[in-house]
């Protein structure tokens, strides 16, 4: 749907703010304008009777100090004597007000929706149903990054679109809705706003401190409670980690600090992979499949299949392919004979540690 970006920092732009505040327009308010009596209806005839706006009650039963009290010849019932224009007013309202609730939270705990085709998929609703965004990986890229706030989307049927990360709402478009469908895989990674930038729990900061807590500690903990807490100490001071504020506390100072949890990205090409795997895991063993062949380019350009011989080889096609499959940007290490060698998978190409001569590597399927 849409393939091009621009992401929003901590340090850039206004529209994007951590706290959650009411950014819709008075129609997403619950607050209406208080009704009058009708003058009408109080002077002894109304000529619109019951499709009358205003309430067909006492005015001064409203303001609470009608004198004839139960004797008043005008109605004291704001329930039974309210228009039935009003009242299907009203329930409209409350029925546009129950909707959006259950949109809006259907959008911001999406990440909890599971996808099993893919590590994650992003989404947005223009009004005519969930529809993929195109490479979306460019938004999980930028949505692992603590330090981003949001991210602008262009080239969509509804123009430029600003995405808030924290509350997982695109801004100033009411009628428009996003979402981020997850996997029970995805780890999460949880991060603390430090004086000179974010930091991720359980690793050192800028002057080395490391958090006793960490990442996986906190998402065990955010799994049984979303709005619980997590205490811990650092050189005698108390914090506290609070979900539903999104905060860490000084308990002596009460200074907080934002806090953010984003997933750990996982490129397309790996998520791709890991996908694949998990789907052969559950596969039945009646239909196995065969390993691809891993061969390097010998003299003469003929190509020979990696193979376990004895002590002069360590390495064989399915060691390779094991590596492979865990990370295809990656690289491993094996010996030939007493010597080191390199398989760089994202080059494809093998490098002698000694004399760095390189050859040829590729990936046959059978």
């Amino acid at each position: 749907m849409a393939s091009n970006y621009e992401d929003v920092s901590d340090e850039s732009g206004t529209d994007f703010r951590d706290s959650d505040t009411n950014s819709q327009s008075k129609s997403d308010s619950d607050s209406e304008t208080p009704q009058q009596a009708c003058r009408y209806y109080n002077k002894g005839h109304c000529r619109n009777g019951k499709q009358c706006p205003d309430l067909h009650v006492c005015k001064y039963f409203l303001k609470g100090n009608c004198r004839y009290g139960a004797s008043c010849r005008l109605s004291h019932n704001l329930n039974s004597d309210r228009p039935s224009a009003q009242k299907n007013r009203e329930r409209r309202s409350r029925d546009r007000t129950t909707q959006r609730y259950r949109e809006r939270s259907r959008s911001y705990s999406s990440d909890s929706d599971t996808d099993s085709s893919k590590p994650y998929r992003w989404q947005l609703n223009l009004g005519s149903g969930w529809m993929d965004v195109e490479n979306d990986y460019v938004l999980e890229a930028q949505f692992s990054r603590p330090n981003t706030k949001g991210i602008r989307i262009f080239n969509t049927p509804c123009g430029a679109l600003s995405i808030d990360f924290t509350r997982m709402r695109i801004l100033k478009k009411d009628n428009l809705r996003v979402r981020r469908k997850g996997s029970k895989y995805t780890e999460w990674l949880w991060y603390y706003r430090g004086n000179h930038g974010w930091y991720q729990f359980g690793k050192k900061d800028a002057q080395g401190s490391v958090s006793p807590v960490d990442s996986s500690r906190l998402e065990s903990e955010f799994k049984k409670s979303s709005c619980g807490t997590v205490q811990f100490t650092i050189n005698s001071t108390d914090y506290e980690i609070r979900f539903k504020d999104m905060c860490q506390k000084n308990l002596s100072t009460s200074h907080k600090r934002r806090i953010r949890r984003r997933p750990k990205y996982v490129s397309p090409q790996v998520g791709g992979v890991n996908t694949l795997t998990n789907m052969f895991k559950t596969m039945s063993t009646s239909s196995p499949t065969k390993t691809p062949l891993w061969q390097f380019s010998g003299r003469g350009g003929n190509w020979h299949s990696f193979k376990p011989r004895g002590s002069s080889c360590t390495l064989s096609s399915a060691d390779i392919e094991a590596e492979f499959q865990r990370n295809p940007q990656g690289s491993m290490n094996f010996t030939v004979n007493g010597e080191q060698y390199m398989l760089d998978f994202a080059q494809m190409i093998q490098t002698s540690q000694k004399t760095q001569a390189t050859r040829n590597i590729r990936r046959v399927k059978q």
